[in-house]
């Protein structure tokens, strides 16, 4: 009797539940309350964003509406939903009005500059001793010295980050937390490139309470107290610091250092794992991460929300095995997986994926319902509470994306393919459990028996009955793994093109294949971590088997960024595309859960959504108008031009003179390129080099890479490596290279362009210099623009004698150096506009007082990128007129 009544429950329950998701309730606010209430409450905020509220009258709205809401709840339950929303979307507002405004620290900008001043503060932040190689600014030449980064809180002026530094050779002091010191420092404004699209580190300084930069000699800082109590945040960064170090002195280790290669953690094996265990990204070198970028696997080398999850996981794993209670285990799981987030920073994925953990735990203790939906809903307002402008914080999107992504799609798509089969093949010796199952997981049970079966005379009893259903287990779990990558892949293609121009298409096969490893590398790597903690000289034992888990990880990573094609950089997707997006996305959600054709219709529905963002838009320009634009690189030359037809010229790229290979900063991929792909340029017709010093030529190889342009314009430039290693950029890019000299006349894209120097028989140096610059006038009917890179007087010269300059925009020559722009040159031009690229705080005091008069003088309307940023100058054939960026951002 009770074995005919469970199928017929279970029928029940499965039509229930197959009904369900046909009605509109599927998606309402009681199946996923959390998350109901944090998509209205970020529509306050975002309302908030977009216009001013008054918070008295948004309070006083909040509280009617609150009234309102419960009567509907009493009264007329079905209209709830609505007055609840409105309640959430009123706090979101208020919530946004009073946070309070990011501090400017006005006091502490006003001591910024050139000069040295006398600074006095508490330390409330405090990093490792470092030797590195550094360069004195705008300088190549290396030197080896110490450093320590720590951050100075001055009473009254705000917070400065300072690196105090000193030659290997000599002392250095050791500074500690709550040290009150006084020194001689010289202060700046974090660097800012005022033009679109450009991710701006004075903002993201300033959030973190920064309000300036600075450097210091060791031998002019001195400790002059220590002031009382207990600095909690400073003492955790601390902590954090010294585990980074001893993780990096351990490749160090005699008993390390004598494994064989394979097992043993080298220098770059150790900044990974102090990234992904510790959070500490600051030894990760670019040539390290570059390969997980390229592959979409960034999120795998450094501790984000997967690393807490496996943590959790492996303390509640070995909680239940010491045969702790349920509720002893839930609170050591969430205990200790809190002292591991404040370990590794308390970062905002770590955060979210600790809140996921704790609703988890806690939802099953109380044998409640766990929804991964109600889950990020539930971190999601906690952390939108505290902080509303995390709203427009890419991890939080792209967290949100991630879940929705998995409960959205891959939960409905796996509970109707493989889940129940995968559910099937538990107790698979109990016969009698068939009768209650779907006919088609009991079908398969009874084919799994039968394989067992025919296996058992071939392969013997144990392997028959357990490595195969076992191995048939790892295959189901391995599709899961796969639809829940794919999902979440086809989810990340928005945020990955908006904030990072990249669609990793190997981003799939790497995840599949690497993430298992990682399940197992982060439980190694934590065991190493705590035996060089206890018994240093027994760390290279565990250590061993972490090394050869993670050089496995590195070269599926590598031998996947090594192929062409797998990164594709896609330029900034327009609103229009943004907004057919989502539609597409929520269409997705919606269709597969529909009885028939539920699958079909979200694949195409997915694959569309993808073909959006893969698809080639228009770029923004002026038509009919020769646009020439002056990129803000800092002290160096990037300039954009844009032909009547449409055909585009990069003429330079900037770069940072002294910059390290390895530097994680590089002014072509973080600049120049993010420019090009807020304007929806995929590709470049043309990109011109002036000369081969290192703020012309630096960003190049970034730019070829990102949009393979189709010819390189280069004048006579001497055989330096760095102009070596961009004729090979030309040629791995498919580039036409073409030379000239004076004299020269073509026409692109509806332009004249004239070469003016350098003269058909000048012959370069050794070594680049300025008058090796290739000066093109170019002329759209009766206007034109002359572009003179770093030409200095006897280049200058020999044009003027040469005649045909007057042109109407002038690219000022050296940075408005005093060795160009002679009055002689600037009469020949006569032009109504000037631009200077030019960098703020350089050393060279670019540009000259002497230059700024001439061209007052004669009446040039002049901009310069340090001040006005991005520069346009539009010349539609007879007027010639003028945009800032800076203007436009005010």
């Amino acid at each position: 009797m009770v074995t005919a009544t469970i199928p017929v429950k279970q029928t029940q329950v499965e039509s229930k539940t197959a009904r369900s998701w046909l009605r509109p309730g599927w998606l309402s606010s009681a199946a996923a309350p959390s998350m109901f209430a944090a998509i209205w409450f970020s529509a306050g905020i975002l309302a908030a964003h977009l216009r001013w509220f008054l918070p008295a009258i948004t309070l006083f709205a909040l509280m009617g509406s609150i009234v309102v809401a419960w009567i509907a709840a009493t009264k007329a339950p079905r209209m709830a939903w609505g007055a609840t929303a409105l309640v959430f979307a009123l706090l979101g507002i208020f919530c946004a009005e009073i946070s309070p405004a990011v501090n400017p620290q006005e006091q502490l900008a006003l001591m910024t500059g050139r000069t040295k001043r006398a600074i006095e503060g508490e330390v409330v932040r405090v990093g490792a001793v470092r030797e590195s190689e550094s360069a004195a600014p705008f300088s190549g030449r290396l030197r080896d010295e110490h450093s320590e980064q720590l951050d100075l809180r001055m009473p009254s002026l705000g917070t400065a980050r300072v690196t105090v530094y000193a030659p290997v050779e000599a002392a250095f002091p050791r500074l500690t937390c709550n040290d009150e010191v006084r020194a001689t420092a010289t202060l700046h404004e974090p660097e800012r490139f005022l033009d679109p699209g450009v991710w701006d580190w004075n903002a993201y300084l300033h959030e973190e309470g920064i309000g300036a930069l600075g450097s210091v000699k060791a031998q002019d800082l001195t400790v002059v107290g220590q002031k009382r109590g207990w600095n909690f945040s400073c003492w955790l960064y601390s902590l954090q610091q010294t585990a980074s170090k001893r993780l990096m002195d351990f490749a160090a280790d005699s008993h390390n250092a004598k494994l064989p290669a394979f097992l043993r953690i080298n220098s770059e094996d150790a900044s990974m794992l102090t990234a992904m265990l510790t959070g500490d990204r600051s030894w990760l070198e670019h040539r390290v991460r570059v390969g997980f970028e390229r592959t979409g696997s960034f999120h795998l080398l450094v501790v984000s929300g997967l690393h807490l999850a496996i943590f959790s996981g492996l303390i509640f794993w070995i909680a239940k095995r010491m045969r702790f209670s349920r509720l002893w285990a839930t609170a050591v799981t969430i205990v200790l997986s809190f002292g591991y987030a404040l370990f590794t920073g308390f970062g905002h994925p770590v955060q979210r994926s600790f809140w996921m953990v704790c609703l988890y735990l806690i939802g099953r203790l109380l044998w409640r319902d766990r929804s991964a939906l109600n889950a990020i809903g539930f971190a999601a307002l906690v952390m939108l509470a505290a902080s509303p402008r995390s709203l427009f914080d890419s991890g939080l999107q792209m967290t949100l994306l991630s879940v929705l992504a998995i409960a959205g799609i891959a939960a409905p798509l796996a509970e109707k393919t493989f889940g129940p089969l995968l559910r099937g093949l538990r107790d698979l010796r109990q016969t009698r459990v068939d009768a209650a199952l779907p006919p088609r997981v009991a079908q398969f049970r009874v084919m799994v028996r039968i394989g067992a079966q025919l296996l058992r005379p071939w392969v013997g009893r144990y392997l028959a009955w357990k490595v195969f259903p076992w191995t048939m287990r790892m295959l189901l779990l391995g599709a899961e793994l796969l639809a829940v990558s794919t999902t979440i892949e086809l989810f990340m293609m928005l945020p990955m093109a908006a904030y990072f121009h990249r669609i990793t298409l190997f981003a799939l096969p790497v995840n599949v294949l690497v993430v298992p490893f990682i399940g197992i590398l982060l439980p190694c790597a934590l065991l190493t971590f705590a035996v060089l903690m206890i018994a240093p000289s027994m760390a290279f034992i565990p250590g061993a088997a972490t090394a050869a888990i993670l050089h496995a990880v590195t070269q599926v990573v590598t031998a996947f960024a090594a192929l062409r094609g797998g990164n594709l950089r896609v330029p900034m997707p327009s609103p229009l595309t943004a907004v057919l997006w989502m539609v597409l996305i929520a269409a997705s959600i919606c269709a597969i859960r529909a009885r028939r054709w539920g699958m079909p219709l979200a694949v195409v529905a997915l694959g569309l959504a993808a073909a959006l963002l893969v698809m080639p838009r228009p770029f923004q320009r002026h038509a009919g108008e020769l646009e020439v634009t002056a990129i803000d690189v800092g002290q160096g030359d990037s300039l954009l031009i844009v032909t009547p037809d449409g055909k585009t010229l990069l003429v330079d790229a900037g770069g940072l003179v002294g910059e390290k290979p390895d530097s994680n900063f590089n002014i072509g991929e973080d600049v120049v390129s993010p420019v090009l792909w807020s304007r929806g340029i995929r590709q470049l017709d043309a990109v011109a080099l002036t000369h081969a010093h290192e703020d012309h030529i630096g960003g190049m190889p970034a730019v070829f890479a990102n949009f393979r342009p189709r010819q390189l314009w280069v004048g006579p430039d001497p055989d330096v490596p760095v102009y070596e290693n961009l004729l090979h950029s030309a040629a791995q890019a498919g580039a036409n290279v073409h030379r000239y000299v004076a004299g020269d006349q073509f026409t692109f894209g509806g332009v004249n362009i004239r070469v003016l120097a350098p003269a058909p028989d000048y012959c370069p140096g050794k070594t680049p210099s300025n008058n090796d610059s290739l000066v093109l006038q170019l002329t759209y009917r009766d206007t034109s623009a002359l572009l003179e890179g770093d030409a200095e007087r006897p280049s200058e010269e020999r044009m003027v004698a040469e005649g045909g300059l007057h042109s109407d925009v002038l690219k000022v020559g050296h940075h408005g150096s005093i060795t160009s722009t002679t009055p002689a040159f600037l009469a020949a031009v006569a032009p109504q506009f000037s631009a200077i690229s030019v960098g703020r705080r350089n050393y060279y005091g670019h540009p000259r007082h002497e230059v700024l008069e001439e061209l007052q003088s004669a009446h040039v309307v002049t901009y310069l990128t340090d001040m006005d940023g991005m520069s346009s100058f539009y010349l539609d054939g007879k007027h010639v007129t003028a945009q800032a960026w800076a203007e436009t951002a005010r």
